[in-house]
């Protein structure tokens, strides 16, 4: 208990002032609290901080050029003659080609080079590829991943997918893509049973050439990006659909056909969120009708030749005649631009 430091009289507890002599209760001094050390733990934490800050985004900076590629192909084998093909692909250019392989059936080559840090590998992908064959039929699956490897840096790496098909076989493909352009080139002689091309972000380009005889359906579509379809002279074995489309991109069709067309086919040329640009030119005993229709957007007529109508529908002069094209052109935001010609 504290005491008056005049007259010594005890104080109660919280006093102000002595009950005896009045003097005031001087201030207690309280002694101040001391700080406790930094451990030395805590120190070379920050030490370690500060060391990887410095240097970890050295080493991933893109200092040194990379480079991987890798091939695998099938054999060739006497009696098959159809193949089934499922080629899938994360980030990357697919090249689609027909040729005349030497000893091979199928062919396939994935490169991809980049810049990278020190410390990146220089697996630059995975890639697997399988195949069985069953009586006459060889089925391929094949897929390319570059995201399940360690490398962060996207926008420099560039990986290309050269896939060579025998040109003497019955194809069906299915070819997607995640981010990437595809490019497919066919060839006088090829055959497609079907035909299934698919980018998720990247713009597709499909070339059917004069002598190529179709025998399935045909779909080509991509989400973000533009896509590019031209048809000359394509041998029809049965009645087919050929659907092009885009969600946020142009469509570019662009279809002659002045020999004969034994069956019908029907093709929409379709965009939520870009142009339709739709080419025809046909003669002899094939028809054409083309209906459009755009939400926001017109439809312009450019040429017109051996065609009635206005804007929708268009048809020749010989609709319907032996073997038809039925054609439907949609946008949502967007033109339709136009070509079209018969000639008897």
């Amino acid at each position: 208990m504290p005491y008056c430091w005049k007259c010594g009289t005890k104080l109660d507890e919280g006093a102000n002032f002595c009950p005896n002599c009045g003097t005031p209760v001087a201030p207690r001094v309280t002694e101040p609290e001391r700080r406790r050390p930094i451990s030395t733990l805590i120190l070379v934490l920050i030490a370690l901080l500060v060391i990887a800050a410095l240097f970890v985004p050295f080493s991933f900076l893109p200092v040194r050029t990379v480079g991987a590629s890798e091939s695998h192909n099938v054999p060739f084998q006497t009696g098959v003659d159809t193949v089934n093909l499922d080629f899938t692909v994360d980030v990357a250019r697919v090249n689609i080609a027909f040729e005349d392989l030497m000893g091979k059936l199928v062919a396939l080559n994935v490169s991809a080079t980049g810049m990278g840090g020190v410390l990146i590998s220089s697996d630059l992908f995975d890639l697997t590829f399988g195949y069985t064959i069953v009586d006459n039929v060889l089925t391929v699956t094949s897929k390319v991943d570059t995201v399940g490897r360690s490398w962060p840096w996207y926008s420099w790496l560039h990986v290309t997918c050269d896939l060579r098909i025998d040109s003497s076989m019955k194809a069906t493909l299915n070819v997607k893509t995640t981010v990437g352009q595809i490019v497919m080139d066919t060839r006088a002689g090829v055959v497609l049973k079907s035909l299934n091309l698919e980018a998720t972000t990247g713009g597709i380009e499909a070339n059917l050439v004069e002598g190529v005889t179709v025998a399935g359906d045909i779909s080509v579509k991509t989400i973000t990006g533009g896509v590019k379809f031209s048809w000359h002279n394509v041998i029809v074995t049965k009645d087919i659909l050929v659907d092009v489309k885009t969600t946020t991109g142009g469509v570019d069709v662009n279809l002659m056909q002045d020999k004969r067309l034994p069956r019908n086919v029907s093709l929409k040329a379709e965009a939520t969120t870009g142009g339709v640009n739709f080419a025809m030119e046909i003669q002899g005993n094939i028809g054409a009708k083309i209906e459009s229709s755009t939400t926001t957007g017109g439809i312009n007529i450019g040429r017109k030749v051996g065609f009635s109508g206005t804007k929708s529908p268009l048809q020749s002069d010989n609709y319907p005649a032996g073997s038809n094209f039925d054609v439907r052109l949609k946008t949502i935001t967007g033109g339709i631009d136009i070509d079209a010609k018969y000639t008897p």
